[in-house]
């Protein structure tokens, strides 16, 4: 059986929500951990440049450089963007990206036992 194809039109609109989406979950995680780390009132909008930007630059570097060099170089240009839009140092980039993680993982787990709990729900005549 052949699936039926959505086309080019089809799959651009499915990659461009897809996209937004991904920034604002990415962005929420980077606003987070720049709230917590840095201290002063960071904005949702530096946090979304910074996922926008840095999805497409790490993207380039890692094109061009496909090696373990690349990956610390795409690291430098990512801590480098965290830097600019939230006005820290080196070490608050750091900061940030390490509790970008953290935050990351805790909400990737917090929406897991959600929708598992949500979607699973025992049936009453399993226990009878």
């Amino acid at each position: 059986m052949a699936f039926p194809s959505i086309g080019l039109g089809g799959a651009l609109i499915g990659f461009l929500v897809l996209l937004v989406i991904y920034l604002i979950v990415v962005g929420s995680v980077l606003w987070l951990a720049g709230e917590i780390v840095v201290g002063r009132r960071v904005t949702f909008g530096e946090a979304l440049a910074i996922a926008g930007a840095g999805t497409f630059l790490v993207g380039a570097v890692l094109f061009l450089l496909p090696s373990l060099l690349g990956l610390l170089a795409a690291f430098v240009v990512f801590l480098w963007l965290i830097r600019h839009y939230f006005k820290t140092g080196w070490f608050g980039a750091f900061g940030v990206t390490i509790m970008a993680v953290i935050v990351g993982v805790v909400l990737t787990f917090v929406l897991g036992a959600l929708f598992v709990g949500l979607f699973s729900i025992p049936s009453i005549s399993r226990f009878f």
